[in-house]
């Protein structure tokens, strides 16, 4: 019997440890996650396992928040929230199906819990980023700073090609590195982050505004900025509110 208990005890522990074996990062597509963030109950699903909670199991055992839940837990904790509506399980069912098929989520582990087995759902990855948003990915040379390039020869048509290719191509280089090292500080600092509860998502675009503090960024990014007449929005010496 108490080895029983014992392996059941183990296997509820997963609830809390899976989280912290998580990728940080998972990219998803743009449509998807927009369609995602627009479902009040969806992003209430993924962000509620996101926060976690302390409870009596963990406190015992000496672990952290815990990150997965049950459909019936899920449910009552967004009937009882503040921007829950009407929801009834067999449709709050049909969103976790959805969260699951589309990779936000997965069964962390299945548990007897008197004569029925209960499964306890949780995320799989700490956040996700739009496809677009993801900072280190090679399509962002296709899709913006190679037609930036275009853009530059064409305000410029006097400069020299091969320099605008080079300038384009440092900035983007610095914009890699800076994320890289942002990426690196995340792993180093996340048990701060942790304990916070903030949402990674979130830090990632806020301090995407920090980048400019990188100094090689900054350099090759008030160059791009003058030859397109950027500078004057910021100098504050054209294109007024109106």
């Amino acid at each position: 019997m108490k080895s029983e208990i014992s392996t059941m005890d183990d296997v509820r522990k997963t609830l809390y440890t899976y989280w912290h074996e998580l990728d940080f990062f998972t990219k998803k597509a743009s449509t998807n996650i927009g369609q995602v963030r627009q479902s009040e109950v969806k992003w209430f699903i993924v962000k509620f396992i996101r926060d976690g909670i302390e409870d009596e199991f963990g406190n015992e055992h000496k672990l952290s928040r815990r990150h997965a839940f049950s459909a019936k837990e899920l449910h009552e904790a967004y009937i009882n929230s503040s921007a829950g509506e009407r929801c009834s399980l067999s449709n709050f069912h049909f969103h976790l199906k959805s969260l699951v098929e589309h990779g936000y989520l997965k069964e962390v582990a299945t548990i007897l819990e008197g004569r029925h087995n209960v499964t306890y759902y949780g995320r799989t990855s700490i956040a996700f980023l739009d496809q677009y948003d993801a900072p280190l990915q090679s399509k962002i040379d296709r899709d913006f700073f190679d037609p930036l390039k275009r853009v530059i020869q064409d305000m410029n048509p006097d400069l020299d090609v091969d320099y605008i290719n080079q300038l384009v191509d440092d900035n983007l280089s610095s914009i890699r590195d800076f994320y890289s090292r942002l990426i690196s500080w995340i792993e180093v600092k996340y048990p701060h982050l942790y304990k916070s509860k903030i949402d990674l998502d979130m830090l990632m675009t806020i301090f995407g505004h920090y980048s400019l503090f990188h100094k090689d960024l900054y350099k090759s990014s008030k160059e791009i900025a003058s030859l397109i007449d950027l500078d004057k929005i910021t100098s504050y010496e054209q294109y007024e509110l109106s």
